[in-house]
């Protein structure tokens, strides 16, 4: 079970996300909703420690998580709102780079370049890829550890069309099984079919 505690977050003087606490069983998603500068992208940076809170603290199974990099790299995955990727390497490149991070040794799973298409495009260095193909990458380095808790930032944005009901099966599939999802998007149909609870957010603060 994922808790949040009290998240906060301040730039500069200014609160951009007041105190959040929701608790995530596992096999359920919390959908995150909200306008353009509601803080919920803020709220998933904080989550995957991107970003450390100024108070608060983010538990998993009981216990505090915060600076602990094994939960990082083999319990959560986290794609952002726009890839974040190394332009200088092949998409096989990052694949690898981020396996090694998160200890992990053997081939990319099977299952995950084939969900996202990326069997073809191993060789093809990051700098050529479209939009689209940048953010199957992303997706992929999320999933690569088989977490058990996904953190997803406006995942179905620029995603080739014909991977979004590819990944919103994978991840009923997911939930099924046990996982823990947060998923932030703007579209509700997703929210709806995904979600068991949706946090509002409006000015960094729960909506009521």
């Amino acid at each position: 079970m994922l808790e949040v505690r009290e998240l906060c977050k301040s730039y500069g003087g200014r609160q951009v996300l007041a105190p959040v606490s929701f608790v995530l069983p596992p096999g359920r998603c919390l959908g995150l909703a909200g306008s353009n500068g509601s803080g919920k992208s803020t709220l998933l940076r904080l989550l995957a420690q991107v970003q450390r809170p100024d108070s608060g603290d983010v538990l998993y199974r009981g216990r505090s998580v915060l600076g602990d990099r094994q939960f990082l790299r083999r319990t959560l995955g986290y794609a952002p709102q726009s890839a974040e990727l190394a332009v200088g390497l092949t998409v096989e490149g990052q694949l690898k780079l981020w396996q090694r991070a998160c200890g992990l040794t053997g081939p990319v799973p099977g299952e995950v370049l084939e969900l996202l298409g990326l069997e073809e495009l191993l060789r093809r260095p990051i700098r050529a890829l479209s939009g689209g193909m940048a953010q199957r990458v992303s997706i992929a380095l999320a999933l690569l550890s088989r977490p058990q808790v996904l953190l997803m930032d406006e995942a179905t944005a620029g995603l080739d069309q014909d991977y979004v009901p590819r990944l919103l099966d994978y991840l009923e599939s997911f939930l099924a099984a046990g996982g823990s999802l947060i998923w932030c998007s703007h579209h509700p149909q997703e929210l709806e079919r995904l979600c068991g609870a949706v946090l509002r957010l409006e000015a960094g603060r729960p909506a009521i």
